[in-house]
C-alpha cells in the first residue's frame, strides 16, 4: 500500500483541519496499480462530481509522477509526503477547480451547493430538477430539444416513449416561473425548451 496505516490517520487530521473528508481511492487516471489518488469532499458536505473531481496522485517514483500527471492527475507527489503539505495541495486544487455560480438574469445557480435562486427567493429543487435547469441556463437563450435534454441530463441514449422531459420542465415551472411575473422557462414545438432571462 502506498499509505501506511500511520500516515493516513495524520493525513485525515490535516485534511479534516481545512474543512474536508478524506477519501483514498485507486488512481483512475493513472495505469499504474501502485498509485493511490486522494479524493476529497467539499467544505459543505456535498461531494465532488465525478469527472470534476480534483485528483491528486500520490506515486513512489518521479517516473509514475510523470506518468500520473501525463495521464491526467491534476497534481502528484511522491510519498512520503508531509501531510500538511498534501492537504494544502488538496485545498488549491478544490479551490482551483470550484465552480462559480450561474447566473441567467434574475437566476442565480450554485453549482457547489446545488441550489437556485430567484430574484432572492430560494428555489427548491430536486436533483433531476436541478440537473435540467443548470443544462438549460448554462445554454441561455437557446433552444435544447427534448432528445437532447434526455441523452445529457437522463443519460440516456434512446427515447423511452415517455414524457418524463414534459413532466420535469412542467414541474420547473410550478417552482421557477409561476410564483414570479414573468416566465423564464419558454417551450416550442418542434424546438424544445429554453431558459431566457425573464
Amino acid at each position: 500500500m502506498i499509505l501506511s496505516e500511520v500516515e493516513i490517520p495524520r493525513l485525515d487530521a490535516a485534511i479534516r483541519a481545512r474543512g474536508y473528508a478524506l477519501e483514498i481511492g485507486a488512481a483512475t487516471c493513472d495505469p499504474a496499480p501502485h498509485v493511490a489518488a486522494i479524493l476529497c469532499r467539499w467544505r459543505a458536505g456535498q461531494t465532488i462530481v465525478t469527472g470534476s473531481v480534483p485528483r491528486i496522485a500520490l506515486t513512489i517514483n518521479s517516473a509514475t509522477l510523470i506518468a500520473a500527471l501525463d495521464a491526467g492527475a491534476c497534481d502528484a507527489v511522491t510519498v512520503p509526503v508531509d501531510p500538511d503539505e498534501l492537504a494544502a495541495r488538496v485545498d488549491a486544487r478544490v479551490r482551483r477547480h470550484a465552480a462559480s455560480a450561474v447566473i441567467v438574469g434574475p437566476l442565480t445557480l450554485d453549482p457547489v451547493a446545488r441550489t437556485a435562486t430567484r430574484s432572492g427567493t430560494m428555489i427548491a429543487l430536486v436533483p433531476r430538477e436541478y440537473a435540467l435547469l443548470r443544462y438549460l441556463a448554462e445554454r441561455p437563450g437557446r433552444f435544447v430539444s427534448r432528445g437532447e435534454l434526455l441523452e445529457q441530463v437522463w443519460k440516456l441514449r434512446f427515447d423511452p416513449g415517455t414524457n418524463v422531459v414534459a413532466v420535469q420542465i412542467s414541474n420547473l415551472r410550478a417552482k421557477l416561473d409561476r410564483p414570479f411575473a414573468t416566465a423564464m422557462i419558454e417551450g416550442r414545438k418542434g424546438l424544445g425548451y429554453r431558459l431566457i432571462a425573464g
